[in-house]
């Protein structure tokens, strides 16, 4: 054994070691009085990297729930100005049924029906003007898709937020037409021989129409017409023959007409006996050209709908135009992009279309259609044709109102409802995860706390004993 005193090697070790239990204690006590493991990146630079990640997600993820909360709000917003658009056309609907049964009304009286349908209408175009969220206009258009005209014969239907905000050139493959049967008679139907019965299959229904003997080419044609709401067969007359025209473009409106008697040059109506005549329209195809690059499309009767997965997706218009190009639309599609997830490119949308009087109701007229008024905005019902017209009219329009409600309440209730919760499932998740690795196990970190505060003191008092090895070498100098 050697006794030394300018090194004193065991004091030295327990200082060193008294040191380390030093730097554990210090920690131990930081870890405790923040409740996290991580305090600097040198604890765990690692579990730091994770941490930090998570910590990023967890943010996105609450603003992306406070996101859809936002949006939830809003499509409440214009669900509740869609639904006082509702309640308008369903009082309206009841004006115009009660304007139809003219008998019992004078004119005075169809006068105050026609003043209280303006005034819905006004109320109608006051609710899409001034709905908003915030500063946010909902119903007027703005937030949708929209389309313009800019050259040749061609109507702009509808777009979707899948369609791009471009100029699209319609071209026309086959043209659309409708279905029709036209007689050959030789000579002017001044009256008919004998008693007749067309029946006419169109439509999905069956009307016998009854032709007396005597009725000329005009009384047959308005008997006929009597029955276009069945059938959706319009028929005219030169004097000489009578042409059945379906109101419809395309396939659809596709119809048979025979005679119970055999075709008299003038002398009947001129239509087939038998199997009859059938009168067949051509669906129109067609595709679109932006920038260059053709986009494939379906067609149905005379509009054309752009294909899943192209810049068109969704652009429906409308034209019985000759083959080649019919005109260019352009598109603007401000649909309400929502940001529903914490990362980017996690969006969603809705276009909300405008549900001013001027764009309910359409499409009655267009192409063939034998309806008076052109939207909703024009009906009149202070005649039976207008009362009657106007009906449908506004049922169309309640049908386009009801389509766009149940389209806003299917994207709250499937899209933006739910992602919330899958949202706060997630959230949930990340913040279990990220305890693991950043939060301190206060237990645990307790025990750890002691045992170094122990080490501390045990310390203090080995480096005590260590430093009496000195003290022994002066007694040996005595």
């Amino acid at each position: 054994m050697s006794f030394r005193i300018n090194s004193n090697t065991a004091a030295n070790n327990v200082w060193r070691v008294m040191n380390g239990n030093q730097n554990s204690w210090a920690k131990s006590m930081e870890r405790l009085s923040s409740g996290s493991k991580i305090n600097r990146a040198a604890d765990n630079p690692a579990g730091l990297i994770i941490s930090m990640t998570m910590r990023a997600q967890m943010g996105g993820i609450n603003q992306a729930i406070e996101n859809s909360e936002r949006a939830v709000s809003m499509l409440q917003s214009a669900d509740s100005g869609l639904s006082e658009v509702h309640a308008q056309l369903l009082a309206m609907r009841e004006i115009a049924v009660d304007a139809a049964n003219s008998g019992t009304h004078s004119s005075e009286d169809l006068a105050v029906m026609q003043a209280e349908i303006q005034s819905s209408l006004d109320s109608i175009d006051s609710t899409a003007a001034n709905t908003q969220f915030g500063t946010v206009n909902l119903l007027d258009g703005s937030s949708g898709v929209q389309g313009t005209v800019t050259s040749g014969d061609v109507t702009f239907l509808d777009g979707t937020t899948a369609t791009a905000s471009d100029t699209f050139e319609v071209v026309v493959d086959t043209q659309a037409t409708q279905a029709a049967v036209a007689t050959t008679n030789s000579g002017p139907i001044a009256g008919i021989a004998a008693d007749e019965t067309l029946t006419i299959t169109s439509a999905g229904a069956v009307v016998d129409v009854d032709l007396l003997a005597g009725d000329d080419a005009q009384t047959i044609v308005d008997k006929i017409n009597a029955t276009t709401d069945t059938t959706d067969l319009i028929a005219s007359t030169d004097g000489t023959n009578v042409t059945l025209t379906s109101s419809m473009f395309g396939s659809a409106g596709d119809f048979t007409v025979s005679s119970s008697l055999a075709a008299g040059d003038g002398s009947q109506s001129g239509f087939a006996a038998g199997a009859g005549d059938s009168g067949t329209g051509a669906d129109i195809e067609g595709h679109f050209v932006n920038s260059g690059v053709s986009h494939q499309a379906t067609g149905s009767g005379a509009t054309l709908t752009g294909v899943e997965g192209s810049a068109a997706e969704g652009l429906q218009v409308q034209t019985d135009a000759a083959v080649g190009s019919a005109g260019e639309v352009l598109v603007t599609n401000n649909q309400l992009v929502f940001q529903v997830g914490a990362n980017a490119g996690q969006t969603t949308s809705i276009a909300l279309d405008s549900v001013d009087s001027a764009n309910l109701g359409t499409g009655l007229d267009t192409l063939g259609g034998d309806n008076m008024f052109a939207d909703l905005g024009e009906i009149d019902v202070t005649s039976v044709a207008g009362a009657s017209d106007a009906i449908e009219i506004i049922d169309q329009a309640i049908s386009q109102v009801s389509t766009m409600r149940a389209e806003v309440g299917s994207f709250q209730s499937t899209t933006l409802e739910s992602g919330i919760n899958n949202l706060r499932v997630s959230f949930e998740n990340l913040t279990a995860a990220n305890s693991t690795i950043a939060d301190t196990d206060i237990a645990s970190e307790w025990t750890n706390f002691v045992k170094f505060s122990t080490f501390q003191q045990q310390g203090a008092m080995m480096l005590a004993h260590a430093n009496m090895g000195s003290q022994l070498v002066l007694s040996l100098l005595k």
